[in-house]
């Protein structure tokens, strides 16, 4: 049942237009001038407004005016006197959806708010397909109709009503934080942090102090207690980037923290406490890790209780158009400029990249592309070359392609490390960090491929 409100100072035809719009199945209620008719706008919600426009007082036309600009939604029809066309015309300009002269018969007015209502009804439906498309394509800032991703829109879904520890694995770029925030905000942890720390963004022992926290004195340049992100994780969820990246002893000490649920910061001799989640999240293969003994077992099936493997975008290009929308729409210059699209040359150019960045990279490409734009569309994006793949620069140097994949991997890794110890002069410390190993797996690994530091000492 639609609601109206009838505003006319002429108590009998208030009543009759009362009366006809009960009998034809409405919500009914009247207001005998201008001032009451808002008086009643503002403590409730109509779709139809009647009005007549000579009123003493707020008059039909600065009603009309008021529903616009405060409630949009609500449609208004005005009565005019005598078929009066200019006040007809200025009706509409001042917001009215639809007029009638007096006179008017029954069947005027029917005709007039079933048109209304009927195109209330339509916009609601489009606003509640538009919803749920939105709401199948759209989970906390991600955004795909890509079956694959859906997919991942449903294990997110059902991890958030369990405590379990999550491996989100994937290609860099491709979102592997927005869906550790997903899980955490779906959750009932949403209430209290989500702590992320990229564990490849420091070395061991600072990792250890940021992670752990540490009592005032502990080590020079501690002059005040701090509480490390597990404390600060404590009800909330810990989200560990970039994991396999983590020291062995590191490992251990983390494993701990998990089996045992309580934390003790460096210096400090008191264990407290911690109820936190841990999700965390890679974008190498970590049985290769395994295989090499970087990545321990049991902190490995610690972590990895439950998998989600994210696809790159250049395996969900059904997503470019709407990810490209969506950048868009949200970039400050791009809605400065009205930028609203991009060309088609430019989204097919766009669809026949490989995307080695994934999204990260489509974000980049279209901000230099938004500042360059002068129009409403994009024309021209500057697109990198396609890189030369590892395996086909191997072979065009070595010229024997009859090797099994383990010896590949070793000549490879040689190459690297070769490679980062003439960039870095033998410099053990600079390698290690670059690589993101521990000073002890460097030596290990050097030995392995007969490589000495010494040797690299005056190469640049």
């Amino acid at each position: 049942m639609y609601n109206v409100l009838i505003v006319e100072d002429h108590d009998r035809l208030r009543e009759q237009l009362g009366n006809f719009y009960e009998q034809e199945g409405y919500k009914v209620t009247t207001a005998a001038c201008g001032e009451e008719g808002m008086e009643k706008l503002a403590r409730e919600k109509f779709a139809i407004v009647v009005s007549d426009i000579k009123m003493p007082g707020i008059d039909g036309f600065q009603l009309a005016r008021h529903i616009r600009e405060k409630y949009p939604d609500t449609d208004v029809i005005l009565i005019t006197a005598f078929g009066n066309i200019r006040q007809a015309v200025e009706a509409m300009k001042l917001g009215a959806s639809e007029y009638v002269t007096k006179p008017f018969q029954p069947e005027a007015i029917r005709l007039v708010s079933e048109k209304l209502i009927e195109k209330r009804r339509l916009l609601e439906e489009v606003r509640e397909l538009r919803q749920k498309v939105r709401d199948e394509n759209y989970l906390e800032n991600i955004l795909s109709k890509s079956p694959r991703m859906l997919k991942v829109f449903d294990l997110i879904r059902s991890l958030a009503e369990t405590d379990s520890g999550v491996m989100i694995t994937g290609e860099t770029g491709t979102g592997k934080e927005l869906v550790a925030r997903a899980i955490h905000n779906l959750s009932r942890r949403k209430i209290r942090q989500f702590v992320a720390i990229n564990c490849g963004a420091f070395p061991d022992t600072l990792l250890e102090s940021e992670l752990f926290g540490y009592e005032k004195g502990a080590f020079t340049g501690a002059v005040q207690s701090r509480a490390g992100k597990i404390e600060l994780a404590d009800g909330g969820t810990l989200f560990l980037d970039e994991v396999e990246t983590m020291a062995a002893p590191m490992q251990v000490k983390l494993l701990r923290v998990l089996q045992e649920r309580e934390v003790e910061r460096l210096g400090g001799n008191r264990k407290v406490k911690v109820d936190m989640r841990v999700l965390a999240a890679t974008n190498v293969d970590l049985s290769l890790c395994l295989a090499q003994g970087t990545l321990r077992e049991d902190f490995y099936y610690r972590i990895n209780i439950i998998p989600i493997q994210l696809p790159p975008l250049r395996d969900r290009l059904e997503d470019l158009p709407l990810l490209v929308n969506h950048i868009l729409s949200r970039h400050p210059v791009a809605q400065e400029r009205k930028i609203r699209s991009v060309g088609p040359k430019v989204l097919d150019s766009m669809l026949a990249y490989r995307w080695p960045g994934n999204i990260r990279e489509l974000e980049n490409i279209l901000e230099r592309a938004i500042v360059k734009c002068q129009s409403g569309a994009i024309e021209e994006v500057d697109l990198p070359a396609p890189p030369q793949r590892v395996i086909d620069r191997y072979f065009s140097s070595n010229g024997d392609g009859d090797i099994s994949l383990k010896q590949w991997l070793l000549r490879s890794e040689k190459e690297y490390l070769r490679d980062l110890l003439i960039k870095h002069k033998g410099g053990i410390s600079l390698a290690a960090k670059e690589a993101k190993v521990d000073n002890k797996t460097l030596y290990r690994k050097m030995r392995r491929h007969g490589l000495h530091k010494e040797g690299f000492k005056d190469l640049g």
